[in-house]
């Protein structure tokens, strides 16, 4: 897991290819003025841009989740949430995994919270589980989030 400021990604490349073509995609445009709704970005499946605006959730509505075959890069464009994180290993499985969302569910204790505002981002690898879109300090947002989904 990458927790950090936007204005930093760059300093991310060299990790993986895919990753450094999100990289370049992200320092080249303006995720801002992508559309809401899901669309590749670099290739069909390279990189996929995740556009969502939402109002968070309250904590105990919310659930772990990973994926095997994408890391997630959230960025939140407007708003502010809390977005938890754990190990995966240790965790317990909250139901199958469903492969044609790329999505596993789990449950575990809230221990670290990455607080997303404006201007971060938070970037989670497959052995990374997350609870994205909670409500930060018990208080509703209405956020605009763009999630690049990199192929491993």
């Amino acid at each position: 897991m990458i927790y950090d400021q936007t204005k930093r990604i760059a300093s991310y490349k060299g990790i993986s290819k895919n990753l450094d073509l999100a990289i370049d995609y992200l320092l080249k445009n303006d995720i801002a003025k992508l559309p809401d709704g899901k669309q590749p970005v670099v290739g069909e499946d390279t990189v996929i841009a995740q556009v969502s605006r939402y109002d968070t959730k309250n904590l105990s509505d919310a659930r772990f989740e990973a994926h095997k075959k994408y890391i997630d890069i959230q960025i939140l464009l407007a708003g502010r949430e809390g977005c938890y994180y754990l190990p995966l290993e240790g965790l317990v499985e909250d139901g199958p995994f469903i492969p044609e969302r790329d999505i596993g569910f789990y449950k575990g204790e809230n221990k670290i919270n990455t607080p997303l505002e404006a201007g971060m981002f938070a970037m989670f690898f497959p052995h990374d589980a997350h609870k994205p879109s909670c409500d930060l300090d018990g208080k509703k947002s209405k956020n605009h989030k763009v999630i690049l989904k990199v192929l491993v």
